[in-house]
């Protein structure tokens, strides 16, 4: 493994460093580069290969001047009106012209129209010979990304951020094929790491999705919302016993179904800054848009529409920010913790991980009340000796090491804000507490973190168009269309 920390570490210098490469992360190292700065794109996964955005079923919302006003209000009532208004505004706006743009960048897409009378035309992106619908996506945009000179690091965890007072300056991480410590000097960092299903015992994403920008931010001093808010797919028949439990949840309920997305994240604005300087978040890994439940194509319209506007807002931050040198210290602390891990400890990363994956599903999955939520806390607790003790001696491991960290941080945020929220909403379902509340629950939870604790306040949702909630959904999975629902 690596040499023991210096004075003189050997730092990568750039103006924009993109945390992800998937569709969120390779439009906004495209957009940084075409705003002419500087731009590395850092990711754990191959970029362009392995992700939630390769997986994808091909939808894409398709915005137009005639459909926008339906669309916003689909997504908001869909989102139960927990969404950030503001957002949704931008999100449909940009739309309209973003994703027809990705043609320009060698995206074969299909406009289809809706599959009822009533449902808006879609986008589709198409299929390439057998492989993932996403896989023309990607590989278009990773191609455009390295034309325009765009450098790529693959399989290269990030692990810490870095910061100057409040400023961010840049971030750590490990060479996942050589096993070497990297320090990544930035002027501006964009998050764009995905959602964290694969935390979840049971999940439908594939390996690696497991809340890491979540957790960076977090421990940076970033502002999440709506982590309440995860899509969880369960059979249809299960639905009704979901709200009849009492204590542990029955393995008739938790051996089935999946976690699918997170519909909350890293507090942003219509520009992509969090409340940290310098700092920008975009993707699955960004809240406040799409409230308690989402409809069906917006995901990935969402990477490239807020991809686009990170990307864009992180080079202009770049450009305008002043140059600050990256704390040494900081790095060496990390540096250390990644030679303990590395040297000092026999606890299996792996193990560990599969450990938290249980708690998480089994506690704060389909079935959530006060005794399960509780029990996550508890459980979750008494493992951070063991997540504090991790080994790893070989790639596989040290990513496991630091997925796991991530996952008991992810883990510890979902059971403290699910415990706040006493009411079902879309996506969100409380055992102990079966029906919405309008009354008492059109309402954001924000949190941060605080001398190692989780700490909340609740907002007032940020409404432009609509201002009268009616009745929210509630529901399994993605939701389609509503057409026929008084939205006003």
């Amino acid at each position: 493994m690596d040499a023991k920390p210096s004075a003189h570490e050997n730092i990568i210098k750039t103006d924009v460093l993109v945390i992800g490469g998937a569709g969120a992360g390779l439009r906004a190292g495209v957009e940084a580069k075409l705003s002419g700065a500087d731009t590395i794109i850092a990711s754990k996964m191959p970029a362009g290969g392995t992700s939630c955005t390769l997986l994808i079923g091909g939808y894409l919302t398709c915005v137009t001047p005639e459909n926008e006003d339906q669309l916003f209000k689909q997504i908001v009532y869909t989102g139960g009106y927990i969404n950030n208004q503001r957002l949704v505004d931008v999100f449909l706006q940009d739309a309209i012209h973003t994703i027809p743009q990705l043609r320009d960048y060698g995206v074969v897409l299909e406009d289809k129209p809706g599959e009822t009378p009533d449902m808006p035309a879609y986008s589709m992106a198409t299929k390439i010979d057998n492989k993932p619908k996403g896989h023309g996506l990607l590989q278009s945009m990773r191609r455009k990304a390295e034309e325009l000179g765009v450098r790529i690091l693959d399989r290269v965890i990030i692990t810490e951020l870095i910061k100057s007072e409040d400023t961010i300056t840049g971030a750590v991480g490990v060479d996942l094929k050589s096993g070497k410590f990297l320090t990544i000097s930035a002027k501006s960092v964009v998050i764009a790491s995905g959602g964290g299903a694969y935390a979840f015992g049971r999940t439908d994403n594939p390996p690696g999705t497991t809340g890491d920008g979540f957790s960076l931010a977090y421990l940076a001093g970033a502002e999440l919302v709506d982590m309440e808010f995860v899509t969880l797919v369960v059979p249809e028949k299960l639905t009704p016993e979901i709200f009849k439990v009492k204590g542990e949840p029955p393995d008739s309920i938790i051996s089935h179904g999946h976690a699918h997305y997170f519909l909350g994240g890293i507090k942003i604005n219509e520009d992509c800054e969090t409340s940290v300087k310098g700092l920008f978040a975009c993707g699955e890994v960004a809240g406040g848009l799409l409230g308690a439940a989402r409809l069906g194509g917006t995901a990935v319209a969402d990477t490239i529409v807020f991809g686009r506007r990170a990307g864009f807002s992180a080079a202009r931050y770049a450009k305008n920010g002043k140059d600050q040198e990256i704390d040494v210290n900081q790095v060496r602390k990390a540096k250390s913790r990644f030679m303990k891990m590395t040297k000092d400890n026999n606890v299996s990363a792996i193990d560990t991980l599969a450990k938290i994956q249980s708690v998480l599903w089994k506690y704060i999955g389909p079935v959530k009340s006060e005794y399960t939520l509780k029990k996550a806390l508890e459980l979750l607790d008494d493992m951070n000796g063991e997540v504090s003790n991790l080994g790893a001696r070989n790639s596989e491991e040290i990513s496991s090491a630091y997925e796991a960290r991530n996952m008991l941080v992810l883990g510890k945020i979902l059971a403290s804000v699910s415990l706040i929220r006493k009411e079902t909403r879309g996506n969100f379902w409380r055992a102990d507490y079966p029906n919405p509340d309008n009354d008492e629950w059109i309402k954001n939870i924000v949190l941060w973190e605080e001398n190692g604790n989780v700490v909340t306040r609740i907002d007032d949702v940020v409404m432009t168009r609509l201002h009268s909630p009616v009745e929210p959904p509630i529901g399994s999975g993605c939701f389609w269309y509503h057409p026929k629902i008084d939205i006003r």
